[in-house]
């Protein structure tokens, strides 16, 4: 009798697992280690679900003409460079470079109405101008870099409260690796090579905002020229590698 114990507590278990997975077929299916995961996938946690899907950046109310003085334009002020800055964080997804890129190539073709090489006639604004061929696509990636860098530089000269030094040096971290995965031959490679170097200027740890600040108006400038001597005309939306 003693003998037979074990297998009637046995039964009683199965016994009990087979009423569980009646009542709750779900629940049941679920337990069985191994299987259960892999064909009942597991409820999303409570602080997940709480948190939800952040809403994508929005691209600021901002006129991109006025993001770089010529003659005696005027120079942008605090709100304009804050504006640059957002600008740019908006423009890192696909959906919001194609805005961004596009409401540049509008403002390019203000400056230049009328011209097929616009981008040329208007180059610091061009270099962030949609471009019909992704291979220059990919290339404004570092001018999108510099373009914000100069902002942020911009913004820690005039203490806003988002110019910081680490606000800085993330920014030269993040072109560092965008500078090493650039495609080789798209552009002008000495020019790539000095922007890339000059951009990441340290003298604002010394206390020379000023020096960095050229440094990075060169090197945006080198890249800008490049790109516009590589590809002239501006589109309306952006072309990529499917």
């Amino acid at each position: 009798m003693l003998r037979k114990l074990p297998w009637v507590v046995l039964a009683l278990a199965f016994l009990a697992t087979a009423r569980c997975f009646i009542a709750d077929p779900t629940a049941g299916v679920a337990a069985i280690p191994v299987v259960g995961p892999m064909i009942v996938p597991a409820a999303t946690p409570a602080y997940l679900a709480a948190i939800g899907t952040p809403a994508p950046i929005e691209l600021p109310e901002t006129d991109p003409k006025g993001w770089f003085a010529e003659g005696e334009e005027q120079a942008p002020d605090l709100a304009g460079w804050q504006a640059m800055a957002g600008a740019a964080a908006a423009a890192r997804t696909p959906a919001g470079w194609a805005a961004f890129c596009a409401k540049v190539a509008a403002a390019v073709r203000e400056r230049a109405p009328g011209s097929e090489t616009a981008r040329r006639e208007a180059p610091l604004l061009g270099a962030l101008a949609c471009s019909a061929d992704p291979s220059t696509t990919v290339v404004q990636r570092l001018a999108l870099d510099l373009f914000e860098l100069r902002a942020v530089v911009m913004l820690w000269s005039l203490g806003a409260p988002n110019g910081t030094v680490a606000a800085i040096q993330s920014r030269q971290a993040g072109l560092r690796l965008t500078c090493a995965g650039l495609p080789v031959g798209v552009i002008d490679p000495t020019a790539v090579r000095t922007a890339c170097a000059e951009a990441l200027d340290t003298s604002y740890l010394a206390g020379d905002a000023a020096k960095t600040r050229a440094a990075v108006e060169a090197a945006y400038a080198a890249v800008a020229a490049a790109i516009a001597e590589r590809d002239p005309a501006v589109q309306d939306s952006p072309a990529t590698f499917e």
